[in-house]
């Protein structure tokens, strides 16, 4: 690997500072996954870390008395909605809005606009999710590695955009991965500062070591299944998100050759969309 040029690395200090920006929500995430992952869990629990963000905890309800849903009315308590919706979709729900407020995001520094990031965030958490029982993995996890497997774009783009080239671009070449041209500039991978703030936020290990390893799921040194399924994920979903129509466009009639995991998940991405707006 080449050395990284001194005046670009990102530094603890720096990381420190871009962290201060993110959601409050996120913390809530691990938490509830674990009491997801629990067979004991009591709905109590996961209504009072819902209540840690007042502003989630009213889309929840939303949610589960929306037409998304197959209903089209109010709800009036958290301890409703989330009967309703179900423990397993009330955490899909709350991570998919604690994170849509930070993944919503312009990455000038990769070319990508906010719908396309969060498309592409989106994507594949649902072919993580899809996937994830033929192989037997648990869906929760694998919807929540998927959601988040780019989150250190995010901060790589600032700190480029902070300390680097006005005019600097960085994009997949065949001679030149990615991950490569990031460690060449900064000292790490994406994928690696994805890992950086995850450990922050106090996700367990089935979530940091498949992001940390997935442009090498072959040195993941344990989770190599789910690894695995993320590197190929992430793959699959950028043809998810260019079968989708530009944002603000109606879908049109599906080619017949069309993926069935592609259309599937492109469709409920255009849906989510349309509910979250």
């Amino acid at each position: 690997m080449m050395e990284p040029m001194s005046n670009l690395l990102l530094c603890p200090a720096n990381l420190e500072a871009y962290l201060r920006d993110l959601p409050v929500a996120a913390a809530v995430l691990p938490r509830l996954q674990q009491l997801l992952l629990s067979d004991d869990t009591d709905v109590s629990e996961v209504v009072e870390l819902v209540r840690f963000d007042p502003a989630l905890a009213t889309r929840v309800m939303h949610a589960a008395g929306s037409v998304f849903y197959g209903r089209a009315r109010d709800i009036t308590s958290l301890e409703d909605a989330i009967a309703l919706l179900g423990l397993r979709e009330s955490y899909r729900v709350t991570a998919a809005f604690a994170m849509s407020r930070f993944l919503n995001s312009s990455l000038r520094i990769y070319g990508l606009g906010p719908a396309e990031y969060w498309r592409r965030s989106l994507a594949c958490a649902l072919v993580m999710e899809q996937q994830a029982p033929s192989r037997g993995l648990d869906e929760c996890v694998a919807y929540t590695a998927g959601l988040l497997h780019a989150l250190g774009m995010i901060l790589v783009d600032r700190h480029l955009r902070a300390v680097g080239d006005p005019g600097m671009l960085l994009r997949e070449m065949p001679a030149c991965p990615l991950p490569r041209q990031e460690a060449r500039l900064i000292g790490m991978s994406h994928a690696q500062v994805s890992a950086l703030v995850l450990r922050k936020w106090n996700f367990g290990p089935e979530i940091v070591v498949p992001i940390e390893y997935q442009f090498e799921p072959s040195r993941a040194p344990s989770q190599k299944a789910m690894t695995t399924l993320l590197s190929e994920a992430r793959i699959l979903a950028l043809e998810v998100v260019k079968s989708m129509p530009p944002p603000g466009q109606k879908r049109g009639a599906e080619p017949e050759t069309a993926d069935s995991v592609i259309s599937a998940c492109g469709a409920k991405i255009l849906a989510l969309e349309h509910w979250m707006h």
